[in-house]
């Protein structure tokens, strides 16, 4: 019997070779080839994990394509790792990058309005418009409203909740340094599905360290809307090991679902009350507007053949990324770049007349408790045997009582995956 462990390395390194014979192999058929007099146009939306890794990789088959990319930001902050930047292990700068525009590739600084699939139209904010031939979109996550009776996103007098990549980190970490001793804080963690399953537990990890820095005492309450979560032993393991009882899970059939907000008083589905000092509200989660706005889904996810990530019922229009129906896979920048390499390779397939591959994938998500000590979920995925869904093959995780060395070990692996990442999209 081959264990796990074994497993699992002999199908990163069956994937890696994969990715290395089919870019290769695409790349050096290319180099042959005349370049295109007229080349079709493909534009990429959004420049985070899964969009940026499209336009590294296309960018490379000039040749026969024509790039272009669009991103309202001038400059990326990502959401892995930002969890660090409030547990203070890292400054902002660390996850802020800008645009590689040193690449075979147009860029355009706008904000998209809406989509005319029909016309193959993309029309921006200042009522311009540019025209595609394939169109790639990975604009992040959309939230929805009303949820909470007495919250709202837009409201500026509420904590931020830091979940879209924005530049609210450094208010929210304002609010965190102007608590005092004693301090209770609450987090509401929304219900599947979400950006990065762990990164609510995360964050809590990363307040408890912010504050135990601070030298004061404080209780951190996580009110649920799910009855279990990823990870949930090592974290409830290391919450204990680092923090003592300063955090405390409750789960939505023990009370956990929030459900009102008022006068600064939370209320919860079973009538549970609490007056915290901080209230942080992570919402609960949708496909970007850029999809109902443009009418490309009717429902709160975006619907894609697994094969190749085209919109079902909308020819030429691909998508990946947090806003996607990716079946087993989970929600995260590890598992937006897996499928932007899937994507890239059978868009320029489609591009040659070539057959399309079928896609593998993996997805790591690594968390952290505290300074050095990190853990990690892995999973590998393939497509089913009708090809409409992505289907987990199985995971492994870090085992749960692994002394401060595994630990450590793991931080670094992690640090050395974000950097490695983002080199290959921004360096």
């Amino acid at each position: 019997m081959v264990s796990n462990k074994n497993s699992k390395r002999l199908f990163l390194k069956n994937l890696k070779d994969f990715y290395l014979f089919s870019f290769l192999t695409q790349f050096f058929f290319i180099k042959n080839l005349k370049a295109k007099s007229v080349k079709p146009k493909v534009v990429i939306i959004g420049s985070g994990f899964g969009g940026g890794t499209c336009v590294k990789l296309l960018s490379k088959f000039s040749k026969i394509l024509d790039l272009h990319v669009i991103d309202k930001y001038e400059q990326i902050q990502t959401c892995p790792f930002s969890n660090l930047v409030i547990g203070n292990l890292i400054d902002t700068k660390y996850i802020t990058f800008n645009v590689n525009k040193n690449l075979e590739a147009k860029f355009y600084n706008s904000l998209v309005k809406y989509i005319n699939s029909e016309k193959k139209l993309i029309y921006f904010s200042d009522s311009s418009s540019m025209n595609y031939d394939f169109l790639i979109l990975s604009p992040g996550i959309g939230f929805k409203k009303n949820q909470i009776d007495g919250y709202s996103i837009e409201d500026k007098n509420l904590v931020p909740h830091c979940w879209a990549g924005d530049k609210n980190i450094l208010e929210f970490k304002k609010r965190l340094n102007d608590l005092e001793d004693s301090c209770n804080l609450i987090i509401s963690s929304p219900d599947y599905p979400y950006r990065c399953p762990p990164a609510p537990y995360e964050r809590a990890s990363m307040i408890a360290n912010y504050l135990k820095n601070k030298k004061i005492n404080f209780k951190i309450l996580i009110l649920d809307s799910k009855n279990s979560f990823t990870k949930k032993k090592i974290f409830m393991n290391e919450w204990k090991k680092n923090y003592g009882n300063s955090i405390e899970w409750i789960s939505k059939k023990d009370g956990g679902k929030v459900e009102n907000v008022k006068n600064g008083v939370v209320t919860t589905e079973n009538g549970l009350k609490f007056s915290p000092d901080l209230l942080h509200i992570i919402p609960n989660q949708k496909a970007s507007d850029l999809f109902n706005d443009s009418r490309l889904i009717t429902d709160d996810w975006c619907s894609i053949n697994p094969v190749n990530f085209e919109i079902n019922g909308h020819e030429d229009i691909y998508a990946l990324g947090d806003s996607v129906d990716a079946g087993d896979m989970p929600k995260s920048g590890f598992s937006a770049n897996s499928q932007a390499k899937m994507l890239s390779m059978n868009l320029v397939n489609k591009i040659l007349d070539k057959e399309y591959i079928d896609p593998v994938f993996l997805n790591t998500c690594y968390s952290f408790s505290s300074k050095e000590r990190a853990f990690s979920i892995t999973a590998w995925y393939k497509l089913n045997n009708q090809k409409n869904r992505i289907v987990s093959l199985g995971s492994k995780e870090s085992d749960l009582e692994a002394n401060s060395l595994v630990r450590l070990r793991e931080s670094k692996e992690a640090f050395d995956w974000y950097e490695n990442i983002t080199k290959m999209m921004y360096g």
